[in-house]
């Protein structure tokens, strides 16, 4: 044996699969085969590595974080093949089934850049200002620059300590404060003109459930409501469209103004009836004034579910 070629020696029919593979994909081939051991291969075809039988059909799971959001349906794909760990938000509850206890914080602030800096602050670390400045960009946002009536005072002391972090000599943003960053992170996502209708309406949107019905709410902020004239006819094909390719009941699209603090809100055709009874007047060109509303999730949706919650 010694003296035969390798070929002759090995078992050259040993199942291969791909490392950039899914085992989903294999799992039936893997079921087929009585065999214990399968190559693991790369691209080019070469050996990296074993994987055995009972391995495969018990992998481990990928820990995951839910962060602002615990609805499954605004989450990754294929959730349940994952191992939750954690879920840290503060919106309304949504969340998924979990096999054990897990650590779960959902908390009434106006963002979940203020959680995640508590924390932070709480393990006595700090951040980067890379990172301390992206969280503080995502709290300007979601508050409306500590404006929007979802803003607490821990809204504000987190955003003082990320300034702390965000601002520092040497730093990308030094100079910086927290109006001005503020201004300048509301400007870079307002407009509807730099944006294709298609990216307005599914850029920031977030799909609900209730009393049978599926939906999704959209929001995008602009400076001027003014530019919505224009845009109004494309952003209206455009959310019909993406209500048709989701197989929603409905969708809605707010249109917020964030110097004068009111919304416009555009809602897809053929809507239930009941939202005839949205305390927003109707406007001439179709839209519906809501006249100080520029919280989605403090403002809009409560009036939204508790209509729909009277079919």
């Amino acid at each position: 044996m010694m003296s035969a070629p390798c070929k002759d020696a090995a078992n050259t029919k040993v199942p291969k699969f791909p490392a950039n593979g899914h085992i989903r994909d294999s799992l039936n081939n893997i079921l087929r085969d009585e065999v214990d051991d399968y190559w693991v291969i790369d691209e080019n075809g070469l050996y990296l590595g074993i994987a055995r039988q009972r391995e495969i059909l018990n992998p481990p799971r990928i820990k995951i974080i839910l962060v602002d959001h615990n609805e499954p349906r605004q989450s990754i794909a294929a959730l349940e093949e994952a191992e939750l760990i954690e879920i840290l938000d503060h919106h309304r509850l949504g969340n998924p089934y979990t096999h054990q206890p897990i650590r779960f914080t959902v908390d009434v602030v106006g963002s979940t850049s203020t959680l995640v800096s508590e924390l932070t602050a709480e393990a006595g670390l700090s951040m980067p200002p890379n990172l301390a400045g992206t969280l503080l960009a995502g709290l300007l946002s979601d508050t409306l620059i500590l404006t929007s009536p979802t803003t607490t005072q821990r809204d504000k002391d987190a955003a003082e300590r990320l300034g702390r972090w965000t601002f520092v000599g040497g730093g990308p943003l030094k100079g910086e404060t927290i109006e001005s960053y503020g201004r300048a992170v509301i400007s870079a996502g307002a407009g509807l003109s730099n944006r294709k209708p298609e990216e307005v309406v599914s850029t920031d949107i977030k799909p609900f459930e209730s009393n049978g019905f599926k939906f999704a709410v959209a929001q995008a902020e602009v400076t001027d409501i003014l530019q919505l004239t224009k845009h109004l006819q494309p952003l209206t094909q455009a959310l019909d469209a993406l209500k048709d390719k989701r197989g929603l009941d409905f969708a809605m699209l707010l249109i917020t103004d964030v110097v004068r603090g009111s919304s416009r809100l555009i809602v897809s055709s053929k809507a239930p009836p009941v939202l005839n009874d949205l305390p927003y007047p109707p406007l001439p060109d179709g839209t519906l004034d809501a006249p100080g509303v520029v919280s989605r999730k403090k403002q809009l949706l409560p009036v939204v579910l508790g209509l729909l919650e009277l079919i």
